[in-house]
């Protein structure tokens, strides 16, 4: 030090700055300096670094200790626990002052680094033991009640660092998070929680492969429950069944039927719940390919199952980024009521529910008064709800009556399809015909349906086909006469001269060509990925190709002459030819008069030309006005009228879609990112593919009906029926949500929302 006035810096670390201790400022800065040393030398020599020992004054609001005494450490989260540790104790400057007689005592802040555990309150003005603070179980006076007697302080001090309760205190501050109960707590749960998923992941393995059974069943359309499924039956069930065929090779699944007492899986609840669950993701997937779709259609069709019970199917038709989608949706049992206003109302919440209500754009029924009439019939009551829903009459239904009542107006060909169908009869009658027929024609004929003339026309090309050898079967039954009853020898021998007169085989000739034009109209009608367009295109080629047939009648007359002879009978007498010519015109005549009047309604999609790729060349000079004012009178909504225009125009001088058809036309605007920019033409072709042609989607889900719900599983329940027929019906969908591994998981979020007697949800 350089004089008496001034302090040796050596003495003192740069973090002692503005330290001040109260109790040694005398007039000598000498003497402050040598005390500030001597502290420095014991704080070092204790081991106490000057950070620890040595803290900024602190206020009533940063008091540590304050806080201790009405907020327990104990209570602290472990976390905070361990931050407040580690910051250390706090060593305020205390105004802690006791006077005598004689003197003043003041705090002694050098009494911090004499006592490490030492702690003071600035807002209570009293010392503290750090350690019995955080971790005393007594409330002794170190501890809780706080000392400030600074007479006995060293005593007191010494006796307290050697209580027992204080050295507890101590090592559990020294080992603190060492062992912590919290942590053994979570090291126990958290092995908890890995048994418990072990367990839930074994138990999702046995769930999804009862759930492979359900979808194995479901799109075989097999029965699942047996008469017997008692562990003693020979015959438990298709379900069971298959269940012990797969455990014979699954190791798990065969512990699992074994020795699972709670849930085995193979109750018929949870097979009905398993179906349901997998029928659920199945509507999911379809609603949300609703949800996506900009316009919707839809059919709907009514049959009797098995059990007497009429059920309307669903069947709603829409276009995605992948094409056209025709997806059944349900069941419906409509016994009770089958008027035009209860089937409406059901179909209109049916839509609601499906929140596609809005998207509706037509719909599609087939010729029963009930559904088609425009004055009270479905169509009408919905159309008062959603005015856009364009009425179409199902096109195959309208050429299956073309051919029925164009044929059964005129005596002779009503004669001939009642002997056609009494051949087809002839056979299914008896099993030793149709073994004959096995034999000797190899193949057999198709049975007429009296509704449905696509069947007549396969009766009328096979026996066209095998006329020779069913000559053959016919005769061999005269030739053996007695190994036959007589009403089969008597048949027979009438059949023989059937098949050899000319009418019968004039008609026969006739039909055939007719009916090899129209079967191609039938195939097409009912494949959902043609458009409106196309159909009522090849609707016209069939007119135009029926019309021809009007001037094959001579080859067809000396054909049938040079296979049979002329004609016979009363039939003979007079200018033959003559007659026969006006008895074939009369058919032709009949048949386009029906095509024309039945098909007439079509002039109402008039807009449909609007994409007609065969008139792109030709719109290119003369835009066709008047559909595009078809198009706003029905759809007027949906466009931007001039926008539209204007798009159009610049598409029909596209050479890039040149020809193609309204599906081509979507796709490539989907895939050239166009459907924006021309977003009015896209639109249109989301119309037009969405207009259904006809009911053959809800007529197939009727077959299915029938393969689901046969005579021996008359009982099935109607929620049940309707998820079998969706996982049969839909079975692509089916097999693409499984493809992404998307089924089982799904299928499982819907099967635990009922409470079950196994762990199946992760923790």
């Amino acid at each position: 030090m350089s004089s008496d006035s001034t302090i040796d810096q050596s003495y003192l670390p740069s973090k002692w700055e503005g330290f001040i201790i109260a109790d040694f400022m005398t007039s000598s800065a000498r003497c402050a300096a040598k005390f500030m040393h001597v502290i420095y030398q014991r704080v070092k020599l204790g081991g106490i670094s000057i950070r620890s020992f040595t803290m900024a004054h602190v206020s009533d609001s940063d008091d540590i200790v304050a806080k201790l005494l009405t907020e327990s450490f104990s209570r602290m989260s472990y976390t905070d626990k361990l931050e407040l540790i580690t910051k250390g104790r706090p060593t305020p400057q205390l105004n802690l002052v006791q006077k005598t007689k004689l003197f003043e005592r003041h705090f002694n802040i050098g009494n911090y680094a004499r006592y490490n555990w030492m702690t003071g309150s600035t807002r209570e003005h009293k010392l503290y033991c750090w350690d019995c603070l955080l971790f005393g179980a007594d409330s002794g006076s170190w501890a809780r009640d706080g000392y400030s007697d600074l007479g006995s302080l060293s005593k007191s001090a010494h006796r307290h660092q050697n209580a027992s309760g204080h050295l507890r205190a101590t090592i559990r501050l020294k080992t603190f998070g060492d062992t912590r109960i919290e942590l053994q707590l979570d090291e126990q749960q958290r092995r908890g929680v890995i048994l418990h998923n072990e367990k839930v992941k074994r138990n999702r393995g046995i769930l999804k492969r009862l759930i492979n059974c359900v979808v194995y069943l479901g799109k075989q359309e097999l029965p699942f429950r047996g008469h017997d499924e008692s562990v003693t039956s020979s015959n438990k069930g298709n379900y069971i069944e298959l269940l012990d065929l797969v455990a014979e090779y699954d190791s798990d699944l065969h512990t699992h039927l074994a020795t699972s007492t709670v849930f085995t899986g193979t109750s018929s609840r949870i097979q009905n719940d398993l179906i349901s669950a997998v029928a659920s993701v199945m509507t999911d997937s379809m609603k949300e390919e609703l949800r996506k779709a900009p316009f919707v259609a839809v059919m709907l069709d009514e049959t009797t199952d098995i059990s007497n019970v009429a059920q309307m199917s669903y069947v709603l038709r829409y276009v995605t980024d992948d094409g056209i989608k025709e997806r059944f949706f349900k069941y419906e049992d409509v016994t009770e009521d089958k008027r035009a206003e209860a089937i409406a109302t059901r179909l209109l919440e049916f839509l609601r529910e499906s929140g596609c209500i809005d998207k509706v754009v037509a719909q599609c029924y087939d010729g029963a008064a009930v559904m088609a009439s425009g004055l009270n019939g479905v169509q009408a009551k919905v159309k008062e709800t959603i005015p856009q829903a364009l009425f179409i009459h199902c096109y195959a239904h309208i050429l299956n009556l073309v051919l029925s009542k164009g044929a059964s107006k005129i005596r002779e060909c009503k004669v001939f399809f009642s002997h056609l169908s009494g051949l087809a009869t002839f056979f299914s009658r008896s099993a030793k015909r149709t073994k004959l027929l096995d034999d000797i024609c190899q193949h057999r004929l198709p049975r007429a349906a009296p509704t449905r003339w696509c069947f007549h026309s396969r009766l009328v090309c096979t026996v066209a086909e095998k006329t020779r050898e069913l000559r053959e079967v016919f005769e061999h039954i005269v030739d053996h006469h007695t190994e036959f009853d007589d009403e089969t020898v008597h048949c027979s021998d009438g059949y023989i001269t059937l098949l050899t007169s000319f009418d019968f085989s004039f008609w026969l000739k006739t039909f055939h060509a007719i009916f090899s034009y129209s079967d191609v109209v039938f195939e097409i009608l009912q494949n959902k990925g043609f458009d409106m367009q196309f159909c009522l295109a090849r609707v016209d080629q069939l007119q135009r190709q029926i019309e021809q047939e009007k001037g094959n009648f001579d080859s067809v007359y000396d054909e049938t002459q040079a296979l049979v002879g002329p004609p016979r009978g009363r039939g003979a007498q007079g200018d033959v030819r003559a007659r026969y010519r006006e008895l074939h015109c009369s058919v032709i005549d009949s048949l386009l008069t029906q095509i024309s009047n039945r098909f007439s309604d079509h002039k109402k999609l008039e807009f449909l030309a609007l994409l007609d790729p065969q008139q792109f060349g030709h719109y290119c000079n003369y835009f066709p006005t008047a559909a595009l004012n078809s198009l706003m009178e029905s759809y007027g909504g949906y466009f931007d009228q001039p926008r539209l225009h204007t798009e159009l125009a610049v598409m029909y001088g596209m050479s890039d879609i040149l020809g193609e058809s309204p599906a081509d036309i979507h796709q490539f605007l989907l895939k050239k990112g166009l459907s924006e920019s021309m977003k009015q033409v896209y639109t249109l072709s989301c119309i037009i593919l969405t207009i259904p042609v006809s009911t053959a989607s809800v007529e197939r889900s009727f077959s299915a009906l029938k393969r689901i719900k046969s005579y021996s599983r008359s009982t099935t329940g109607q929620v049940r029926l309707s998820d079998l027929a969706l996982i049969s019906i839909e079975k692509e969908l089916l097999i693409a949500l499984k493809a992404k591994d998307q089924l089982h998981d799904d299928a499982i979020k819907f099967f635990i929302q009922k409470d079950r007697r196994m762990d199946f949800v992760f923790r």
